[in-house]
């Protein structure tokens, strides 16, 4: 047994010393809405959001890499009262709620890709781990609706950590030592952003969003051959 991981180990140490590395920034637009049950009464809009971080990917085979991020990341949803009730008395037609959440994502992704050295497409997939910020609401409206129940989603309702997988393709143009590397990828929450045991919150609250991104990588190290290092056979 012993034997057997340090062996593991010493592979794993053979990959990163043979290992391509590249870093590089990202930068990208997505939408976002949350998954509630039982339904909160009201229609959910897209809330659009930005994400911007740093990535690393590292490469000891050729078609698959490891790539992790560290990226700020909007996510929320927006309310249309429109849809609460049939009465325009009660309503303001022209007002929505939106609920913006500021995290702090960490996707760790295996990377596969295929085509030639200058262009090639991939696929990400993997889990992400996400850490709350903060949390904020705005209104189109200044009217306030008491006619219709709402509840109140702020920093101190909202679960602090986040998980769940996240999906994406894409296409990489290297140009020079750098690489361009255009992704859509959709992400979905698998643990509620909500305290369910606050009173009235909903007993599912599920993060989801797609987004598109553009990063761009530059190489640190390139990727080298393994080099046969066993001694010669002694007479």
């Amino acid at each position: 047994m012993k034997r057997n991981l340090i062996t593991c180990f010493m592979l794993l140490i053979s990959n990163v010393i043979y290992a391509q590395l590249e870093v590089g920034f990202k930068g990208g637009y997505n939408v976002s809405q949350v998954l509630f049950e039982p339904g909160i009464g009201l229609n959910i809009n897209l809330l659009p959001g930005i994400q911007a971080g740093v990535a690393a990917k590292l490469s000891a085979n050729p078609n698959v890499a490891l790539q992790a991020e560290l990226n700020f990341s909007q996510k929320g949803w927006i309310e249309d009262f429109r849809s609460a009730n049939d009465s325009e008395a009660l309503l303001d037609l022209d007002r929505t709620q939106s609920y913006r959440y500021n995290y702090i994502d960490l996707p760790i992704l295996t990377h596969i890709y295929v085509g030639g050295k200058r262009v090639n497409v991939f696929i990400n997939l993997g889990p992400h781990f996400s850490f709350l910020l903060g949390a904020d609401s705005t209104s189109s409206s200044e009217r306030l609706e008491t006619d219709i129940p709402t509840f109140s989603y702020a920093s101190n309702t909202a679960i602090n950590f986040e998980y769940g997988v996240t999906a994406g393709a894409g296409i990489a143009v290297t140009v020079g030592k750098g690489t361009f590397q255009l992704e859509a990828r959709l992400t979905q929450g698998l643990n509620n952003i909500i305290d369910r045991d606050t009173p009235d919150a909903p007993t599912q609250s599920l993060n989801q969003l797609a987004g598109v991104s553009l990063t761009y990588f530059f190489r640190l190290k390139e990727r080298k051959k393994e080099q046969n290092n066993a001694p010669s056979p002694t007479e």
